[in-house]
This record gives C-alpha cells, sequence and structure tokens, in this order.
C-alpha cells in the first residue's frame, strides 16, 4: 500500500471509530478543545514556541503511555483502598475484565483531564509561555491515543495496515500477557525495555491477564471490586 492509500486507509478507520456512540463524544471534546487551545497558542506562544512543543510531545507520547500505563494502571495496590479501587476500576480495571465493553474503553474524560493538568503543571513550572501550546499538544495527542485504543477493541478489522498493526499487539496485551505491548499507539517504548512481542510464539497465556492479579486471597482481603462471575484468574478471552 502506498503512503497515500495508507493515509487514506487511516482515515477511513479514524471515521469507523468517530461513528461509534460510545467514542465520538470524548474524542470530540479532546479535539475541540486542542484546536481552541492551539489557536490561543499561535496568538500568545507564537508559532515556533508551539511547533516546538508539537515535535516534543510526539517524542514523548511513546514514553508517556508506556509509564502510565505500565507503572499506574496496572498498579495493584489502588485495590487495596476502597475509594481508590473503584477509580481504578473505572479507569482500567473493568476494561482488561471486559476488553470488548464498549463503555469502558475509553479513559474516563475527569482522568483524562488530569493527566492533561498534570503535564500542563510541569511545563508552568519550566516555563509558563509553554502552559498553552503544551496542554494543546497534550489533547490532540490524548485525542489521537483514544481514536487508536478504541480501534483496537471494535469488531471487523481495520482498513490500515497502521490500525491493524495496532490491534494485533493490543491484543497479546489483552489475551496473553498483561506485562507486555503496553504502547498503544506505537511500540517503540516496548521495544526499547524489553516488553514488547509480536506474536504468541512460545509464549504462555499469563493467569492474571484479566484480572490483573485482583482474586484469591488478595481480593478476599480488599473485597472493594465487584468481581464479575465467571470471571476468573483462568478466564479465557
Amino acid at each position: 500500500m502506498t503512503l497515500i492509500g495508507e493515509a487514506r486507509a487511516m482515515a477511513r478507520d479514524t471515521v469507523r471509530v468517530m461513528r461509534h456512540p460510545d467514542a465520538r463524544g470524548a474524542v470530540l471534546l479532546y479535539a475541540v478543545l486542542a484546536v481552541v487551545l492551539f489557536t490561543y497558542s499561535f496568538l500568545t506562544a507564537g508559532l515556533l514556541t508551539t511547533l516546538v512543543s508539537a515535535a516534543v510531545g510526539v517524542a514523548l507520547l511513546p514514553f508517556v503511555e508506556f509509564v502510565v500505563h505500565k507503572y499506574l494502571l496496572h498498579l495493584l495496590e489502588f485495590a487495596k483502598n476502597p475509594i481508590l479501587a473503584q477509580i481504578w476500576n473505572r479507569v482500567h480495571y473493568a476494561h482488561h475484565m471486559e476488553p470488548k465493553d464498549t463503555t469502558v474503553i475509553l479513559a474516563h474524560p475527569a482522568s483524562a483531564l488530569f493527566l492533561v493538568a498534570v503535564l500542563g503543571g510541569g511545563a508552568w513550572l519550566v516555563e509558563p509561555a509553554s502552559v498553552p501550546p503544551v496542554l494543546a499538544v497534550s489533547l490532540l495527542l490524548f485525542a489521537f491515543y483514544e481514536v487508536v485504543h478504541f480501534s483496537c477493541h471494535m469488531d471487523g478489522e481495520m482498513a490500515s495496515r497502521y490500525f491493524s498493526t495496532r490491534r494485533q499487539a493490543h491484543a497479546l496485551h489483552h489475551y496473553l500477557d498483561e506485562n507486555r505491548n503496553f504502547g498503544i499507539t506505537t511500540g517503540v517504548a516496548d521495544r526499547l525495555f524489553g516488553t514488547g512481542i509480536g506474536d504468541r510464539t512460545g509464549l504462555k497465556r499469563s493467569p492474571t491477564v484479566r484480572n490483573l492479579g485482583y482474586f484469591g486471597a488478595f481480593a478476599e482481603r480488599y473485597p472493594y471490586l465487584k468481581r464479575r462471575p465467571g470471571r476468573g484468574e483462568n478466564t479465557e478471552a
């Protein structure tokens, strides 16, 4: 497939995602906010600062994805607190338990905006003028991330090579080993840190791929998450 053909296929895949009622609302919200902030950034910070921020954001995206997914979203310690357990359930646990449930694929808007606010706060500490472009880039990249992630869980095949490749990699994370393929939009960080896999050859299915370790004695000791009937440590995809 040529580059133009791939771009057209990616556009079709994106439109397909945006037609789904459980995806378009949040993604449109992030995209609209990004456009508003980009406009403000061009007018206040200038074109160069905005473009540099965009380039830095794109370069950091694989690593932000990796760190947040591996060290926060899979942090079982959240299940020990009754309040944090409910937040973790909506943010990620329920998604692993039911990967095809389209109502829990996207991040809760509150958690998404919190992450963006943290990035904006970090930008303010470095240079206050960089806050608008950093927020704009963060929201736009998050919208892209959500489109790619949602496409990974939709029924049917994707038209583009890019979406198809990311879909296959993410399926291995959900149905084979939750400690592999943390990247959503790219596998760069996984390759660098040794957690990337391309297929299931020679690998066994992780017993905690669905429940992320919340089962047995641990779940009995911290009974703050509602475990769905039939979903245990040995549940098949």
